[in-house]
């Protein structure tokens, strides 16, 4: 049997708001964590006045026994994910191979619990780290706030935000996806065509507001202040003091951590099997949340809504060309994509510097491939 709509929340997702939180993020922690709020606040100037790496490293490890809840652990593990690489690289031209225990303790403790990774991921960093700025209105790109910044700016705000929007507004096609799979079970070509209508409409809007980067994000500064303390730590890696003496590597933040391409990909029936893409995004599941894996998991192994439109391409022209629509509009954001890419990486990178992604790939062949992936789906 397919996946049932109303299982959506076992899946910790959200009709309205996809994979954002049913509720929005919260501000502040219970008084026994003040110190961690209060270095999250003072952030910016920390590191602008060179004095963060002393503050942490004076910082005491906090027990998480006295988190409450999930909103609560969420919140705690922004803040000690952004405080672990933001003392990593305070100075990028020597970054710290260690991790005070103050920060590592805790940070490894959830993140374990939460199930991710013990560094900065977009689980964190955009699905967690916003706020409404009139909480009786929409989420939407101009009614939010970033919870949490490294140097701070409109800059670095208007990047995440237009993350958070963008998975706001893909929820419609999570929905369409599953309400799809049902009527290609159920063989009820009507519905199927008008939910692949949905989800094209949604791509559509996700494509709109990812153009909408431009506004506030330079590339320059992008490059030089944004994007470096999204870095994460390859060889010889970062050893968490009071967790282990091994060091440890992981991925920086990057979009590929969103569940919400894979899902769609999942739902169209988009594989990525190539050497250069495939491992890479298996590798990207395990930043998101578990639950969020889950479901594109799920997504997978249901009814392939794609096989469905093949098999009956010849018969029903217009359901195959509801289905390439998809297709097209997943194709035209990853070309979107790609342009961004080259722009605020590709152009603001030193001559004689490879130009990676947040992610620490070679973006240009990553992007590249996707994309071929992408067009190759589209049924002629």
């Amino acid at each position: 049997m397919p996946l049932q709509v109303t299982s959506l929340a076992s899946f910790r997702v959200d009709p309205a708001r996809g994979f954002l939180p049913s509720q929005d993020p919260l501000g502040k922690l219970p008084p026994v964590y003040e110190a961690w709020d209060q270095i999250g606040a003072e952030m910016s100037a920390l590191l602008m006045t060179h004095k963060l790496r002393d503050v942490l490293e004076r910082l005491a490890p906090l027990s998480i026994n006295d988190l409450r809840n999930d909103r609560e652990e969420e919140r705690a593990l922004l803040l000690l994910s952004v405080f672990a690489n933001a003392y990593v690289w305070a100075d990028a031209k020597e970054p710290a191979t260690r991790l005070p225990k103050g920060v590592s303790v805790p940070l490894c403790q959830l993140a374990e619990k939460l199930g991710r990774p013990p560094i900065v991921t977009h689980a964190s960093i955009v699905l967690h780290n916003w706020r409404r700025l009139d909480k009786t209105t929409s989420i939407d790109l101009d009614n939010l706030a970033c919870l949490q910044l490294f140097f701070g700016g409109i800059d670095e705000q208007w990047f995440y935000l237009n993350a958070v929007a963008i998975e706001c507004k893909g929820a419609p096609a999570l929905v369409a996806a599953i309400e799809g799979q049902h009527a290609a079970v159920e063989n009820r070509l009507e519905a199927l065509c008008e939910n692949l209508q949905k989800i094209r409409a949604s791509i559509d809007v996700v494509n709109a507001t990812l153009l909408r980067m431009w506004e506030f994000c330079d590339p320059h500064i992008f490059y030089h202040r944004v994007r470096p303390p999204l870095t994460g730590w390859n060889a010889p890696g970062v050893i968490y003091e009071g967790v282990s003496e091994e060091p440890r590597k992981y991925f920086g933040g990057s979009a590929a951590q969103s569940p919400w391409f894979q899902a769609v990909d999942a739902a169209l029936g988009i594989a990525h099997q190539d050497n250069h893409t495939n491992p890479y995004l298996m590798e990207m599941r395990t930043y998101m949340t578990p639950a969020h894996r889950r479901f594109i998991e799920a997504l997978e192994r249901e009814s392939s809504i794609r096989n469905f439109v093949l098999e009956r391409q010849k018969t029903e022209p217009n359901l195959c060309e509801a289905y390439n629509q998809c297709v097209q509009a997943m194709e035209e954001f990853r070309k979107k994509h790609f342009e961004i890419a080259v722009r605020y990486i590709a152009h603001q990178a030193p001559k004689g510097v490879e130009a990676k992604g947040t992610g620490g790939t070679s973006f240009s062949t990553f992007l590249g491939k996707a994309l071929k992936e992408t067009s190759e789906k589209i049924i002629d």
